[in-house]
């Protein structure tokens, strides 16, 4: 590894939450790159994924993860459902002990929302999107009105790109295109399995880390990414997703050899709302960092 630098690797996923094993669009993409090059891989199910993820934990290297789904919900979610301790360990708990997902893809996701809506809520949200035939008194195929004592719509990472013209997907929000909930259901539940396996080699920033650059030494570092930081049209012939986890792992690894990624660890924030961040929102790395 160069002087200067952080990290080894840096991998980056395109997460799914397809119900069947696939390939091609909308499924994961893994990228890993370190100085030697950048590999692609795709692979049909999340099991899969996350063998290939806890492959990266090696003795004596360190790789940066990034993952594309959110890794935190908005301010108050926790308390709303109930979760004692932590808020976001509270909640990474709780999904990883209500999501099934076996090594078909098949998951339980729609049903999931609906008992976490209910623990919030009177009647359907915050929760929403599912199709029309998975719809219940909880869970509605279209967005529902918003209802008082809810948690907002908005993580504040997803206020600040809305206020510079960006336009990121709520975490609440389960289907359609460009929809982020089930991801978010299904990988956070997948990532609380692997700290299980993994213990004290990973860590997740900024919950585990603070808001910084990961001290201490753990293997493989987790943080949330939004490659559509990084406008960049894919080749003819390649598949979306493909080329921009490829773009993305490629273009923090080039920050890192250049010095410039220490700075995205620690974005400019103020207390209250850095509280928010390390207790149960998380934040994309590359948002409000220098560098």
């Amino acid at each position: 590894m160069p002087d200067g630098a952080r990290f080894d690797t840096v991998a980056v996923v395109d997460w799914s939450a397809a119900a069947t094993p696939r390939r091609g669009a909308d499924s994961i993409w893994i990228a890993v790159a370190d100085d030697g090059g950048c590999t692609v891989e795709n692979v049909p199910t999340r099991r899969a994924a996350l063998g290939a993820m806890a492959a990266l934990a090696r003795p004596g290297q360190r790789t940066l993860l990034g993952v594309d789904f959110s890794l935190g919900f908005p301010r108050g979610t926790a308390q709303g459902l109930g979760v004692p301790g932590v808020p976001w360990a509270g909640t990474w708990r709780l999904l990883a002990g209500e999501i099934t997902d076996d090594e078909r893809n098949a998951n339980n996701r729609f049903e999931v929302a609906h008992r976490l809506n209910a623990s919030m809520s009177l009647g359907p949200g915050p929760f929403w999107g599912c199709p029309p035939s998975r719809a219940t008194a909880m869970l509605t195929a279209t967005k529902p009105p918003p209802r008082a004592g809810w948690p907002p719509e908005w993580r504040h990472v997803e206020a600040d790109l809305r206020g510079g013209g960006r336009r990121p997907f709520s975490a609440w929000q389960l289907l359609g295109a460009g929809s982020v909930g089930s991801q978010s259901l299904v990988g956070i539940a997948a990532l609380e399995r692997l700290r299980w396996n993994l213990g004290s080699r990973i860590d997740v920033w900024p919950f585990t880390t603070g808001l910084g650059v990961p001290a201490g030494d753990a293997e493989v570092v987790v943080a949330e990414v939004w490659p559509s930081l990084w406008p960049n049209a894919a080749p003819t012939g390649w598949v979306k997703d493909a080329w921009q986890v490829e773009a993305t792992a490629v273009e923090l690894l080039s920050r890192d050899r250049r010095g410039g990624l220490a700075g995205w660890f620690s974005p400019a924030l103020d207390d209250a709302v850095a509280t928010d961040v390390v207790e149960e929102e998380g934040w994309v790395l590359g948002v409000g960092g220098a560098g």
